[in-house]
């Protein structure tokens, strides 16, 4: 087996050097929204690193499926948050908008430690786990890639539709202030977040076909998406925004997993 560094260095220097792009280039923007871009495009990077040098592009089949899944998840959500956040016309996401007021004159700087290099360990330690997916020698459980490469598709194709609900919902200027309600969203709050966490339940599973640490990433997944980052930043946002219609759509609809309305 291989020293772990000669794969986690090379992913730090990759990891910072996305990081230090993704900066500059909110900088010149004026829009720090594109860490979001940047942040599936990250993940697929440590993986890529990783891959290349367990097989300096030989191929090995094991891991260059989960690559290439990794690859299709990465592109899918950074070409649609460049298209529905970044392109001129979108305004700053307003998480950001409450950063800069939080960091006043030291704005920049504090953009570069406290959300890009933070996303940029983030993702280095989300990632961590996957390592056994290179390091180890043959898969112990091969029906077990099976089983995660059909949950990732799942999830592929739930955040892709809930995603596209939302978007069409928004682009209604009738919808302005109204809460979503159509299709996916009908039966959860959040049906973008609970997607995205199949789909590393689904990359994780695929991992534990080769040690029992590859179903930590989807863990972490769940706690940042549910207690941190994804739905206690969303709701907020929501109810500021909408109010009583927000709060109703609490009472009568859950949170995360998907599940019929209450009356």
């Amino acid at each position: 087996m291989e020293p772990i560094l000669s794969y986690f260095l090379p992913a730090l220097f990759v990891t910072l050097s996305t990081m230090i792009v993704f900066w500059f280039w909110g900088k010149i923007r004026n829009n720090y929204a594109v860490i979001d871009v940047g942040w599936g495009l990250v993940i697929l990077f440590i993986l890529f690193t990783y891959y290349l040098v367990k097989n300096h592009f030989e191929l090995e089949w094991g891991s260059l499926v989960f690559v290439l899944l990794v690859t299709l998840w990465g592109l899918r959500l950074s070409i649609f948050l460049f298209l529905t956040r970044i392109l001129p016309g979108h305004a700053e996401d307003k998480r950001y908008n409450s950063f800069r007021k939080d960091y006043g004159d030291k704005v920049h700087s504090k953009f570069f430690t406290n959300v890009f290099l933070f996303q940029g360990l983030l993702a280095l330690i989300l990632t961590a786990p996957f390592l056994v997916v290179f390091l180890s020698p043959s898969s112990n459980y091969p029906i077990l890639g099976i089983v995660g490469i059909v949950l990732f598709f799942i999830g592929e194709i739930g955040e892709t539709v809930a995603d596209q609900q939302l978007s069409s919902f928004i682009k209604d200027p009738k919808n302005k202030g109204e809460v979503c309600r159509l299709g996916l969203w009908k039966f959860s709050r959040h049906p973008n977040y609970f997607f995205e966490w199949v789909i590393w339940l689904g990359l994780s599973i695929y991992a534990v076909q080769y040690h029992w640490l590859g179903i930590l990433p989807a863990i972490f997944m769940y706690i940042l998406l549910v207690h941190v980052t994804g739905v206690p930043f969303a709701e907020r946002f929501s109810l500021l925004s909408k109010g009583d219609k927000f709060r109703e759509y609490q009472r009568t609809t859950n949170s995360f997993f998907p599940w019929f309305p209450r009356t």
